[in-house]
């Protein structure tokens, strides 16, 4: 084995830089090894994300009463902003790192949407979600060993709120996440660089409506890990139930408006390659000009171009 790998000379001038590749591949074929490399970047990223998540939301939740005594409490402005806070920029950073390693999903809900619409494989969807359940966990764990005093980062219903009010609320602002994750980061476009920032506004909007009145879950491995360790609520199956629908709903959506070709309705926003093609001839097209001067003069009859006029008189 020692043979097969080159020394630090031949690494400065690459000239062996497929040893260490061919070695690798040999030890581990490249399916197998691109399954562990989306299992770990989804692991790591989910736990780091949860991680950071769930010390803001705690710091938050201690300080919302006198001395953290009452953890059911509504959460006061400042609280409430910086829990959504946590939770969003948390996300932005962490898609932002692994984006290119896993793809950054960190939620089996978004996971489930990136399959409808065939971005990930239902197989590789089966492999991912254990990932994120298990970083949740450990996430959840590392909180309440780091951290003085109970896990209080569980989500519960409060204010009053019921279940069928709670179901729905999770389901819309996934549905809100989803549709983020569909237009920024699915879709190509000039500004796709920029899409873990606003899909980290998505969750901080999310957390800012619905915090107050079912935690805001918006993912179900955030409501796993802290339930396994605190303890699981009658109906902690709307954390589940919600987020799937909101992504099923937001599928819908994004689907309905590819049918409609809705890149040609607005066109020179992105200024990408489908509207080049499409919209860009027609606009160097002498026609277009005469047509869109008509329109805005107000003329009933419509235009012929000087071109066509003197062919027609000839």
């Amino acid at each position: 084995m020692a043979a097969d790998f080159p020394s630090p000379s031949a690494l400065e001038t690459g000239e062996n830089d497929d040893v260490y590749k061919k070695t690798r591949d040999r030890m581990l074929p490249s399916s197998s090894r691109n399954a562990l490399v989306v299992v770990v970047g989804e692991f790591c990223g989910t736990f780091m994300f949860l991680l950071l998540s769930f010390i803001g939301a705690q710091t938050a939740i201690v300080n919302n009463s006198p001395g953290g005594s009452n953890p059911n409490a509504t959460l006061l402005p400042f609280s409430l902003l910086y829990i959504a806070s946590s939770f969003g920029t948390a996300l932005a950073a962490n898609v932002w790192i692994f984006y290119r390693v896993s793809g950054g999903m960190f939620n089996p809900a978004v996971t489930l949407g990136l399959t409808l619409v065939g971005a990930v494989t239902p197989l590789r969807a089966l492999v991912i979600v254990p990932a994120q359940l298990a970083a949740s966990i450990a996430a959840s764990a590392a909180v309440m060993g780091l951290l003085p005093g109970p896990l209080r980062v569980a989500n519960s219903l409060s204010n009053g709120t019921n279940i069928a009010q709670g179901l729905f609320l999770e389901m819309f602002l996934t549905t809100q996440l989803v549709l983020a994750v569909y237009f920024l980061a699915v879709e190509k476009h000039r500004a796709t660089y920029l899409a873990p920032i606003g899909i980290g506004i998505s969750v901080f909007i999310a957390h800012m409506a619905g915090t107050n009145y079912t935690g805001t879950s918006v993912n179900p491995a955030r409501s796993f890990g802290p339930a396994v360790l605190t303890g699981f609520k009658s109906y902690h199956w709307i954390y589940w139930l919600g987020p799937f629908a909101g992504a099923l709903v937001a599928f819908i959506v994004y689907s309905l408006l590819k049918w409609l070709d809705y890149r040609t309705a607005n066109p020179g926003q992105d200024d990408d390659d489908i509207e080049r093609t499409i919209i860009m001839p027609l606009r160097n097209d002498p026609q277009y000009e005469t047509e869109t001067q008509r329109i805005a003069a107000g003329t009933d009859e419509p235009s012929t171009p000087a071109a066509l006029k003197d062919q027609n008189e000839q």
